[in-house]
């Protein structure tokens, strides 16, 4: 079976300590593409593991909600069933690729609705919609990144407020959830697809006050080529 080629971009605002990394975790969208390719999935963790070192693997299922509510206008309890039930599938497939024997006998799949039960989580939210609300330049980005979505996603989809309301709070919620791993000592965000803009900006330091703990974040963005199934 052909490789799939992989080039990949780093972005940070600092310089990687090399002899004092932590450890990474790569972002597992379920609407990404690289969710219907074995090989590409392999391959992402053949990279990682070699070229970043440790890592856990986060599902973005909670999340998916918001797809759901956004695009096929489901009430909230039936999105939060599909979106668990899509992470299910995933854990299904990624649990045979992390099971080669001593290569990824540390890594974890992480739920993302495990972070939506933790006492910080809507102290948090909170404090990223009032950023959205009052700080321009950070909303912009926000907009830029669900614009982006859309033209590679949805093309045929109309930003209207219902869609964007939604897929502004997906992003939001992404926040939280990468400045609490940020904040667990997790150093490195690796993801098979452009970082959100918003992301970019914040490590680079030319959007501070926002998270001082996704400041310290590295982004590793992965570009896939020549995938196969």
């Amino acid at each position: 079976m052909p490789r799939v080629r992989i080039k990949f971009k780093t972005f940070s605002g600092r310089k990687a300590d090399h002899d004092a990394r932590g450890r990474a975790f790569v972002g597992i969208s379920l609407n990404n593409h690289t969710m219907g390719s074995e090989q590409a999935l392999k391959q992402i963790l053949e990279w990682t593991i070699h070229n970043v070192g440790a890592f856990d693997l986060l599902i973005g299922d909670y999340l998916n909600r918001f797809n759901y509510q956004a695009f096929d206008n489901d009430p909230e309890a039936l999105a939060v069933e599909k979106a668990m039930r899509d992470g299910d599938e995933a854990r299904k497939k990624l649990s045979p690729l992390i099971s080669v024997p001593g290569l990824y006998a540390t890594v974890d799949l992480i739920s993302a609705a495990n972070f939506c039960n933790q006492p910080a989580f809507h102290e948090r939210r909170a404090h990223f919609e009032q950023m959205h609300a009052a700080n321009s330049e950070f909303r912009g980005l926000i907009e830029e990144g669900v614009k982006s979505y859309l033209k590679r996603k949805f093309p045929k989809v109309s930003l209207d407020e219902h869609v964007r309301r939604f897929c502004v709070a997906y992003q939001l919620e992404e926040l939280v959830m990468f400045e609490a791993l940020a904040q667990q000592g997790y150093d490195t965000f690796v993801y098979p697809g452009g970082q959100l803009p918003v992301m970019k900006s914040i490590v680079s330091g030319s959007l501070p006050k926002i998270s001082s703990a996704i400041e310290r974040l590295t982004l590793v963005e992965l570009r896939l080529f020549g995938e196969t199934q």
